[in-house]
């Protein structure tokens, strides 16, 4: 699963604050479709993942639907959180797209553990900071708090976002209306398309050291937390704490695998023992791939892919 994993970290005559630059992070995967062209981006879809480990690209047609371009980046381990952001912009101006301004879409999805549902008819605007601090601490000096509306759940996710990147994307698409979520909401969306009628859907989503468990029902969010992973048996004690608030079995209910653990490893196969019936799980049904995303596993990149399933 690569916990403690060292990346052979790419050394480059970059001289960007000396020990900021592409030796700062690794492309771990770049995609792109033979039928992407550069004057088309006026009906392409720009989502931009940002977390505390990784950055993620990808470019979705608007108008068929196809996945163009994904690219993959993950921050060297041993950089300190202050220069995260320098690394960020570095990646923005040495990227040949990402400074055009030409999208008929833009999204920025941060991966934080900060954010708070609250019921659609309970919400006041006013009172976001109140709803945050509930369940997550922000620095109202350092992060600007943003709102996603999940109209078909009848409720909103309130999450920061660091005010140097709420900058930066202003910078660098003045005058652009930019939709800024949280990645439990992508994921969330993801889980609800797939999920019918009378059926039950859980879902695990394995993230780089992290946990996200969602359960769903009759198209309703039953149940969504995400865990800070540091040993593989803490997968083990969170999804069994789950199951037993929420009252599924382990053994008999069929679960969904996303993330980065692949099929017939050791760590799925330790997963199996537990949970007999869980299975890897397959794309969201929105997007359609050409066959350079045959590379990709249906189950990876679940957050990415989840994007645009729903209008929010």
């Amino acid at each position: 699963m690569g916990q403690g994993q060292k990346y052979p970290w790419l050394e480059t005559g970059n001289n960007i604050l000396d020990n900021i630059g592409q030796k700062s992070f690794r492309l771990l995967k770049k995609i792109k479709d033979p039928k992407f062209e550069i004057d088309r981006l006026e009906i392409y879809s720009l989502s931009l993942f940002i977390g505390s480990r990784d950055f993620q690209i990808l470019i979705t047609d608007s108008e068929t639907n196809h996945c163009i371009l994904l690219e993959d980046y993950v921050f060297d381990p041993t950089i300190e959180e202050k220069d995260k952001f320098d690394v960020i912009k570095f990646i923005f101006d040495d990227h040949h797209l990402l400074l055009a301004n030409f999208w008929k879409k833009i999204n920025l999805i941060i991966k934080n553990k900060s954010f708070s549902f609250i019921p659609k008819h309970l919400f006041e605007e006013d009172k976001i900071s109140s709803y945050l601090g509930i369940n997550a601490s922000f620095d109202p000096m350092q992060d600007e708090l943003m709102l996603t509306y999940h109209k078909t759940l009848d409720f909103v996710n309130v999450f920061p976002v660091q005010k140097s990147i709420v900058q930066l994307i202003s910078k660098v698409y003045p005058d652009r209306r930019v939709n800024y979520m949280h990645q439990s909401s992508s994921l969330i969306n993801g889980l609800i398309s797939m999920n019918v009628k009378g059926e039950k859907n859980i879902i695990i989503y394995l993230d780089r050291f992290g946990l996200h468990i969602l359960i769903a029902q009759d198209k309703k969010l039953v149940f969504y937390n995400q865990y800070v992973i540091k040993k593989f048996d803490d997968y083990i004690k969170y999804i069994k704490m789950v199951a037993k608030e929420l009252h599924f079995d382990l053994e008999t209910d069929k679960i969904s695998l996303y993330g980065y653990l692949g099929k017939n490893t050791p760590h799925f196969n330790e997963l199996k023992k537990t949970m007999p019936k869980i299975i890897h799980g397959n794309r969201p049904k929105n997007l359609n791939f050409g066959y350079v995303f045959d590379e990709v596993m249906e189950h990876q990149y679940f957050d990415l892919f989840s994007t645009e399933t729903l209008r929010i």
